[in-house]
C-alpha cells in the first residue's frame, strides 16, 4: 500500500514515515505543494496524509486543487484546528478523515487502515449527518468532538437510519433490518430509539432523531423535495472514501495591538503541535518496541530537541498571553531589549536547537513598547515553530536617518545539506497580522524573497524628537 504524506515540517514526516513503514506501507514524503502535484501526477497513491498548515500553502485549498484535478484518491487530513467548524469544512471540500494533533501513532495506522477498507467495501463508508458522523469500519460515533458509545443493536439501528438520513423509517423496516423479526407488537424499536435520543440527542440544542408520526422516525431535517430534491440523498449526508513615549501611551498601543496578536497565539499554538506530536509518536513507538531496537544517539538527540522546542514555544505562548510590561521611559537600550527577550527563549539556547548572535552597539535606544517585544517574541517564535533542526540566529541593529534598523538573520547551524525557508515562507498567512503590528509601533517591515532575513525600520528617538518640533530629518 502506498501513502503519499505532505507535510513541510521535515522532521515530523521523517517520523511518521518511517512509523508507517513499520506498518508495511510504502511511503513517499512531499514538502510543498509542487512535489504532491508532480507526485499525484508521477504515480497512483492509495492515500493521501496532507497537514493543513502546509508552509505557505493552504491545506483546504491544495485539497480542493487535488479534488477539482479530478484525483479521487483517499485523503486523511492531519491538523492542530479542533474547532467542528475547521472539521465540516475539511470534509465538505473532499477529506475522508480528519486527526487532530497531537495524535496517537496508534489512532493514526487505524484510521489509515479504516480508510483503505472502505476503499475496498464502500458499504464501510463513513456516515455524517449535521455533526454526528458515524464509522463503520472504525465502529464508532461521535457527535462535534464527543464520541459516543453505543450497544451492537444501537449502533446497528443508528447506521440503518444515518443510511436513510432526512427520510421516514418504519417501526416495521427498523425492527425487520435490526432485530430480523416483523412482529407487529414489539415495542423494541421505540425503546431503542429513546436509547439513542439519551446518548445522540441529550447534550445537543439541535435534535436529529426526529418521530414522524403514524410511520416511524427520521434522523435529521426532512430531505428536500420536487426540482431541489432529485437525489435520494440529501446534502447534509455525505458517504466519503505611532509609538508611544510613556507608560500609559504603549499600554494603548499593545491593548490596539491584541487583535493581531491573538491571531498569531492561535498560529503558534498550532506551530507547537508539530514538535509534541513527533514526540508522542516516538515515546508510543519506542514502548511498543518494548526496548527491543535500540536507539541511535542522533534520534534520541533530535526528540530531546523537540520536546525543547515544544517548551519554548509554550513559554512563548505565555509571555504574550500575559499583560504586557510597560516601562516608564519611552526608550530602552538594545542590550535590555535582547537580553529580556531571549530570556523567553533559553530551554532551546541551552539545548542547541537555537544559537543566537548579537551585533550592533549594545547601548543604541529603542522602543521601550511591550508591543516590540511581543512582536520579536513571535519573529522567534515563528522561527521555531516552522523549523525542526537547529538554528542560527543573528540579531543586529544600527541607526540611520533616526530610524533604528533592526535586522533578523538566520541558517541552520553546521548543516549546509538543507535550504534553509525566506521570511515569507516562515511567516506564510501570518504576514498580514506581522504588518499591522508594525504599522502600529509606527515602522515598516521589509522581506526579501528567497532570503533567509527580515528587517523593522521602526522611529528612533532622533527622529521622534523632530516630529515632536515638526520638523523630520
Amino acid at each position: 500500500m502506498s501513502i503519499l504524506l505532505a507535510d513541510d515540517d521535515a522532521e515530523l514526516a521523517t517520523f511518521l514515515c518511517k512509523s508507517l513503514e513499520t506498518e508495511g506501507y510504502s511511503v513517499h514524503t512531499a514538502l510543498d505543494e509542487s512535489t504532491v502535484l508532480a507526485e499525484l501526477e508521477r504515480q497512483n497513491y492509495e492515500l493521501i496524509i496532507l497537514d493543513l498548515n502546509f508552509g505557505q500553502t493552504d491545506g483546504l485549498r491544495l485539497l480542493e486543487k487535488i479534488r477539482g484535478g479530478g484525483v479521487d484518491t483517499p485523503v486523511m487530513i492531519l491538523s492542530a484546528r479542533n474547532r467542528v467548524s475547521d472539521r465540516i469544512e475539511s470534509l465538505n471540500l473532499g477529506a475522508d478523515d480528519y486527526v487532530t494533533k497531537p495524535f496517537s501513532f496508534q489512532e493514526l495506522a487505524a484510521r489509515a487502515n479504516a480508510i483503505l477498507r472502505r476503499k475496498s467495501d464502500p458499504s464501510l463508508s463513513v456516515l455524517r449527518v449535521e455533526d454526528l458522523e458515524l464509522d463503520p469500519a472504525l465502529r464508532k460515533v461521535h457527535r462535534g468532538k464527543r464520541e459516543i458509545k453505543l450497544s451492537p443493536k444501537e449502533f446497528s439501528l443508528l447506521q440503518l437510519l444515518m443510511h436513510h438520513a432526512g427520510e421516514p423509517v418504519s417501526r416495521q423496516t427498523l425492527l425487520q433490518e435490526t432485530w430480523g423479526t416483523q412482529e407487529t407488537d414489539s415495542n423494541l424499536v421505540d425503546v431503542y430509539v429513546n436509547y439513542l435520543r439519551k446518548k445522540v440527542d441529550s447534550f445537543s440544542a439541535v435534535k436529529l432523531i426526529q418521530t414522524v408520526r403514524g410511520t416511524g422516525y427520521r434522523l435529521g431535517r426532512p430531505a428536500p423535495t420536487g426540482s431541489g430534491g432529485a437525489e435520494r440523498t440529501p446534502q447534509s449526508v455525505r458517504r466519503t472514501s505611532g509609538h508611544g513615549k510613556n507608560a500609559l501611551e504603549n499600554a494603548e498601543l499593545a491593548s490596539v495591538a491584541q487583535p493581531a496578536l491573538r491571531a498569531l497565539i492561535h498560529s503558534l499554538a498550532h506551530d507547537m503541535t508539530q514538535p509534541l506530536t513527533s514526540v508522542r509518536c516516538y515515546l508510543e513507538m519506542l514502548v511498543l518496541q518494548n526496548g527491543a531496537i535500540a536507539q541511535p544517539p542522533s534520534e534520541l538527540k533530535s526528540v530531546e530537541q523537540q520536546a525543547d522546542r515544544a517548551i519554548a514555544l509554550a513559554k512563548a505562548i505565555s509571555a504574550l498571553a500575559r499583560d504586557p510590561e510597560s516601562h516608564a521611559e519611552p526608550w530602552i537600550s538594545l542590550e535590555q531589549l535582547f537580553t529580556s527577550l531571549l530570556n523567553d527563549f533559553e530551554v532551546v539556547i541551552n539545548s542547541g536547537l537555537l544559537t543566537v548572535e548579537r551585533r550592533g552597539d549594545p547601548s543604541l535606544q529603542v522602543s521601550s513598547s511591550p508591543t516590540l517585544r511581543q512582536l520579536l517574541v513571535l519573529l522567534v517564535s515563528k522561527l521555531l515553530g516552522r523549523n525542526p533542526r537547529p538554528l542560527t540566529l543573528i540579531l543586529a541593529a544600527e541607526t540611520k536617518h533616526g530610524l533604528c534598523n533592526l535586522e533578523l538573520r538566520w541558517r541552520f547551524t553546521g548543516d549546509p545539506r538543507y535550504q534553509v525557508p525566506d521570511a515569507g515562507a516562515i511567516l506564510a498567512r501570518d504576514l498580514k497580522h506581522v504588518h499591522e503590528i508594525v504599522y502600529l509601533l509606527g515602522g515598516e517591515l521589509g522581506l526579501t524573497e528567497g532570503e533567509p532575513r527580515l528587517t523593522l525600520k521602526l522611529p528612533g528617538p532622533a527622529l521622534t524628537a523632530a516630529r515632536g518640533a515638526g520638523t523630520v530629518q
